[in-house]
């Protein structure tokens, strides 16, 4: 399908929901195409799975 590598990006988080759309954005926003991201979270007690599911529904 793509004749460049695949690159993956793992970002590892913890309670982080107030940094973690800046940081998803910057990777989407990349001119690179063929890449995947893993999100990692330590059990955060805040809304982080919620903002890493809003972006999963986007895509």
């Amino acid at each position: 399908m793509y004749d460049k590598p695949l690159v993956s990006v793992i970002i590892p988080t913890f309670n982080r929901e107030k940094l973690l759309p800046k940081t998803i954005d910057s990777v989407i926003n990349q001119t690179y195409e063929n890449w995947e991201l893993l999100i990692v979270d330590d059990k955060s007690t805040d809304d982080t799975k919620k903002v890493v599911m809003d972006y999963a529904k986007k895509r």
